[in-house]
């Protein structure tokens, strides 16, 4: 299984992919992380408990400082930033149905051709897992048609709540979906910290300090097959 050729990391918020696979970004520039929840919100909209935690008077304002924070994590990083501009959770709009992220999500990797797709194993959130079960649905309906490696990457933070991992990997092997362990690319400089680094708004809340917390541990895949598929 090659792990070379143009990558995208789908990412439920700005600092999911970031977090996650900053130093496989890094090893791989040229790469695209396509945020899943990159909407703004109105500014009539009422300020979250998390965004009101993170210094901000109205919610489109915390959107559009993420954003900007996106942009120069994604400069360090020398990848590029999409967005398929879904509000999340947070904001009490309304939810955006799991079907409907799976198709915006086939039609952009359509369009991407990418070799390789990197998609949240889904821990803990309500926006992460749909977001990993939308990925799954597309990987599965169209895994013959697009000739690319699929892996699931462990989200910060959230893999280090106990059992949650796990958890997960129980249920996809219900599912009939099997989850190998693999390394990605090898990177061993600072820009991943540096990335990190840019979402300077939301560091407190997480009680992160860039390269001193689980961003920088060791990132963890895993590989996708389905149970009994052929090879």
């Amino acid at each position: 299984m090659g792990l070379t050729g143009k990558v995208v990391v789908i990412s439920p918020h700005f600092d999911d992919a970031v977090l996650s696979c900053g130093d496989w970004l890094a090893a791989c520039p040229g790469s695209t992380v396509l945020t899943v929840y990159s909407g703004v919100p109105p500014s009539t909209a009422s300020l979250p408990d998390w965004d009101r935690r993170c210094g901000f008077e109205r919610a489109d304002q915390a959107a559009m400082a993420r954003h900007e924070e996106n942009r120069a994590a994604m400069a360090v990083l020398g990848a590029r930033g999409l967005g398929l501009g879904l509000l999340d959770e947070q904001y009490e709009g309304p939810v955006p149905e799991t079907g409907r992220i799976t198709g915006m999500l086939a039609t952009a990797l359509t369009t991407l051709q990418p070799a390789v797709v990197l998609v949240p194993l889904g821990l803990f959130h309500r926006d992460h897992l749909r977001v990993s079960d939308a990925s799954l649905t597309v990987w599965r309906l169209f895994r013959a048609a697009m000739a690319n490696t699929w892996l699931a990457y462990e989200e910060a933070l959230y893999r280090r709540k106990p059992g949650l991992v796990q958890q997960r990997l129980a249920t996809l092997q219900a599912e009939r979906i099997q989850a190998t362990p693999i390394q990605g690319p090898r990177y061993n400089g600072e820009r991943k910290r540096r990335a990190v680094a840019a979402y300077a708004s939301q560091l407190d809340a997480l009680e992160l300090t860039p390269g001193q917390g689980d961003d920088a541990a060791p990132e963890s895949y895993w590989r996708l097959e389905i149970e009994g598929a052929a090879h």
